[in-house]
Order: structure tokens, then sequence, then C-alpha cells
């Protein structure tokens, strides 16, 4: 028996199978409020979940989920524990660069596989990293070798993160106990 490759469908069939969300999906309204509450718990929560924390039904949920996503008003971000993959080296770093160049010094240096975050900003330094290297050694190597040989990154002021109290979302306490990474 011969077996054919697969072939996947055209574009436009595969189109026509994609859920339709609302268009006009373009702001958060005081009803998400409770489901994204319950979100920022557990971004991982289930349907079922979300359902009971926002008193909605399961479809409700779902297709707000996804009508939120599709319109770019949701989103998921991962935030790992840098020492648990051996990371050691954890820095914030503002730098001044020329206004004009920017949006292209940004770019360059989200790209360095050592940055987490890259913002552009207004003051004195304009361009706000995070920077997250195996040890000291590899942060030195980068803020000399890869970061400072950028022709337009003029100053750089440098902040070790000496430890962390919290990260992305909300920490859950109670009276008594306090989780520090």
């Amino acid at each position: 028996m011969h077996s054919r490759p697969f072939t996947p469908p055209p574009a436009d069939q595969i189109a026509a199978l994609q859920p339709k969300y609302d268009a006009d999906t373009d702001a958060l309204a005081d009803a998400d409020r409770p489901l994204l509450e319950a979100v920022a718990v557990d971004g991982r929560a289930p349907y079922p979940a979300l359902a009971a924390a926002t008193g909605w039904s399961e479809s409700t949920v779902a297709r707000r989920m996804h009508a939120l996503r599709a319109a770019d008003l949701l989103r998921f971000d991962l935030d790992v524990n840098a020492v648990a993959l051996g990371y050691h080296a954890e820095t914030r770093l503002w730098a001044s660069v020329p206004p004009a160049h920017l949006a292209e010094t940004g770019t360059a240096v989200a790209a360095h596989p050592e940055v987490a975050f890259c913002a552009a900003t207004t003051g004195p330094t304009n361009l706000l990293i995070s920077a997250v290297c195996r040890d000291n050694r590899d942060l030195y190597r980068y803020l000399t070798e890869r970061l400072g040989t950028l022709p337009l990154i003029g100053e750089v002021q440098t902040a070790p993160v000496i430890r962390v109290v919290k990260r992305a979302g909300r920490q859950l306490l109670n009276s008594t106990t306090v989780t520090v990474r």
C-alpha cells in the first residue's frame, strides 16, 4: 500500500474553519474585570474554573477569552525563575540613545539572547533593558562585548537584581506566609 504525503488544505479553506470574532472588540469592558482577575490569579486556569469565578458559562468564557486574545487585548506571558535554569546574574540597565536612533537600537538590543525585556522610555535614559546572564562574568562580557559595542549606546546605568520579591501577576499571600524566590 502506498501512502501519499500530507498536503494541507488551501489557505481559504483553513481560514473558513477559523472561529470568527466581533471586529468591534477594541476595548476592555467593565464586565471583563472578573475574568481578568481570575486569569491574573492563575493564567493556566481551565474554562470551568474561570466560569465559576465569573459566573459565566464555559462557552461564554471561551468566546470572550478568544475575542480578547484576537483583539490583542489579552496576552499571556511566561515569567520563569532564571535561577532555576542556571542564570544567576539578572540586571536592569538604563541606556541613553539618540532619540532618532531609539527604534533601531532597541530592536538590535531586543535581539540579544541575554535580553528578557527591552522598552523605550523617556528621560535622561531612554532604553530600559532587563538582561539575564549565567553569572557575573557573562554579565561583564554582555556589557562590554555586546551592548557596549553598539555604536549609538551612550551612558549605561546598571542595577543588579539582588533579590526578587514579586514577579508578574498577583502574589497570593496569607497573613503568615510570604514566598520569596
